[in-house]
């Protein structure tokens, strides 16, 4: 994982459909498919749009789905004005949307910090929301438990961000914090969740206690964005999405039958009957 974090930043292997123009460059994207509700996927801390590759491929033929680079990764050069915290990057994110002409409501798909990034979406947005999966998303009480909890990775977490990273993975990691407490009270949206979770941790992570500190916190995913239980995915590390990708795939599109479901008109709405109007007895 950590390896992971320090190799971010190539440009994108997946097509360039679109991009908006904003300071500094482009924010670059990759729009395919057909159909709503629209699949939105959000990568994790110094990923591009890269790593979702064997999902959208699987999701093309039959749904619309939308990948980006956030400023910073990829093929996205732009350095935008908004703050690089989970609220900014949503409301960036909702704004990309918006200018691609892609409408609500999405079916929101967010890996690591960026399942973090998705669930600020669906907090300032829930109106615009269609469903959520989560792939092994960091909780919005990581850093504070780590901290406390999981001190010697915390402090070499904190000094690689310090030394290692740089530009915008620097101030996403520095900044995930800093609006969290405001999102609280906001209105959680009623719509189908999947929450997955990995199964497989390095014996760096077993031996230090993260292994033990993220399962206390996985739980508490389902009082904040909704759902039945959580999932665990067998011989899954961190990259469900690379390890079994046809676990996620088969997640968004549970979702997405259920979102299409509860969109669909009753038949008393289907006839013209007012609503609200009693059935016929």
């Amino acid at each position: 994982m950590l390896g992971a974090l320090v190799l971010g930043g190539c440009a994108s292997t997946m097509p360039n459909t679109g991009n908006q123009r904003v300071t500094g460059g482009p924010i670059v994207f990759t729009q395919v498919g057909h159909g709503a509700p629209t699949v939105v996927l959000q990568s994790g801390l110094g990923d591009g749009r890269d790593p979702w590759s064997p999902v959208l491929q699987a999701l093309r033929n039959d749904y619309s789905v939308f990948a980006y680079d956030r400023p910073g990764y990829g093929d996205s050069t732009a350095t935008p004005p908004t703050p690089r915290n989970p609220c900014g990057i949503a409301t960036e994110l909702h704004g990309l949307l918006q200018s691609a002409g892609i409408k609500p409501p999405y079916v929101l798909v967010g890996h690591s910090i960026g399942g973090l990034y998705q669930y600020a979406f669906s907090r300032l947005y829930p109106d615009e929301v269609a469903g959520i999966v989560l792939v092994d998303a960091t909780h919005p009480l990581h850093l504070r438990k780590m901290q406390v909890e999981v001190p010697v990775m915390a402090n070499m977490l904190d000094s690689m961000s310090r030394r290692v990273f740089r530009g915008m993975m620097q101030a996403e990691f520095m900044q995930q914090q800093d609006c969290i407490d405001t999102l609280w009270a906001k209105p959680r949206p009623d719509v189908p969740v999947r929450v997955l979770t990995r199964t497989v941790y390095s014996p760096m992570e077993m031996a230090s206690g993260f292994e033990t500190m993220v399962h206390g916190l996985e739980p508490n995913w389902l009082p904040l964005v909704g759902g039945k239980a959580l999932q665990p995915v067998a011989g899954a590390g961190h990259y469900i999405q690379r390890d079994q990708p046809k676990v996620v795939v088969e997640a968004i599109e549970a979702v997405v039958r259920e979102a299409r479901e509860r969109a669909r008109p009753s038949p008393e709405t289907a006839l013209g009957s007012p609503p609200g109007t009693p059935p016929a007895r």
